[in-house]
């Protein structure tokens, strides 16, 4: 099976990060990249082998020679581009967040199976093994009894948002803010493993620019409560933590997770989990996923696959949506 012609939108450390992971996996070559700066269009051709580069986006999606995209823009720009992507009928891999309104998802989804061709978020996490096992090491707990979920990590560019300027990932014309990029995490991790939750309650903490530069979330469920804590104003070393009757499970992350062990509730005693050794690029696992979506569509462990994801990702940006209405 020939290799699939890759593009990508977009020149930053994620872009070459899946570029990398992509060629890895031995089942992409990169055919093209797209940058509005000429110079950093060269750059990214230079590095890594690109055919082509581009400052034309029009231009790029009009290549025959292209099979699927990859989008790492700013977040506001993400469904546009996703759109004309498929419209080009090309594959489109779409970085979280895919869409900022969940009635743009439904557009998206309904787009590319009236093109036949594939959308996907790359949320990689869902993808690597370790969560994987998680998810299933969670549902043979007796009974949850809640959880708490963080991902808080101090962003180099908040500097430059107290010095006056206003980042993408800051600014909202971009769409730019901490539940969008770090919350989006654990919303994945909680409706991952717990399903979908009954309400929504989100608390935030604007910042200048008027996004959230953190906030807290609790997602209530039937019997239980789990709270999400996220921030790029801030750091937490703070544990994954989900509680049962007589244990609890404690994971490093949500992402890149590499270490689990169990606390029992009496003795104290930690008992770890097996896990696999954490890969050098955690995107290879999400890379290799959507190869085979887009090649064997119809493969029943494919299909199976591509409707649960998507059946998740709807859930994750419903409650995206309930969490900026609560801004």
């Amino acid at each position: 099976m020939a290799a699939l012609r890759l593009a990508t939108i977009g020149t930053s450390m994620i872009t070459k990060q899946f570029i990398e992971a992509a060629i890895e996996s031995g089942r992409y070559t990169l055919e093209a990249v797209y940058s509005r700066s000429q110079v950093k269009a060269e750059e990214f051709k230079k590095a890594y082998r690109s055919k082509k580069a581009y400052t034309d986006l029009t231009q790029m999606l009009e290549d025959s020679e292209i099979d699927v995209v990859y989008i790492a823009s700013p977040n506001s720009l993400h469904y546009p581009q996703a759109v004309e992507v498929l419209k080009h009928e090309k594959h489109a891999i779409v970085e979280k967040p895919m869409v900022t309104r969940s009635k743009d998802w439904d557009q998206l989804i309904k787009l590319a199976e009236k093109q036949g061709k594939v959308v996907v978020e790359a949320a990689r996490h869902i993808y690597e093994p370790n969560f994987i096992h998680i998810t299933q090491v969670i549902r043979t707990i007796p009974e949850v009894l809640g959880a708490s979920l963080t991902y808080s990590k101090y962003s180099s560019r908040y500097d430059q948002v107290k010095s006056g300027e206003e980042p993408p990932i800051f600014s909202p014309r971009f769409a730019g803010g901490a539940a969008n990029d770090l919350g989006i995490y654990v919303i994945y991790a909680a409706v991952a493993w717990f399903g979908e939750p009954k309400s929504v309650h989100a608390f935030s903490q604007q910042i200048k620019t008027g996004v959230d530069g953190k906030g807290t979330v609790v997602l209530r469920y039937d019997s239980f409560d789990v709270t999400l804590h996220y921030g790029k104003i801030n750091t937490s070393m703070h544990s994954v933590e989900v509680y049962g009757e007589d244990r609890t499970l404690i994971l490093d992350a949500v992402t890149g997770l590499s270490k689990a062990s169990w606390l029992d509730a009496c003795s104290k005693q930690v008992t770890p989990v097996e896990l696999d050794s954490a890969a050098p690029n955690p995107l290879k696992w999400e890379a290799k996923a959507f190869a085979d979506l887009i090649e064997e569509p119809s493969a029943p462990d494919n299909h199976s696959l591509k409707v649960r994801n998507q059946e998740l990702s709807r859930t994750v940006h419903q409650i995206l949506e309930d969490i900026r209405q609560q801004h």
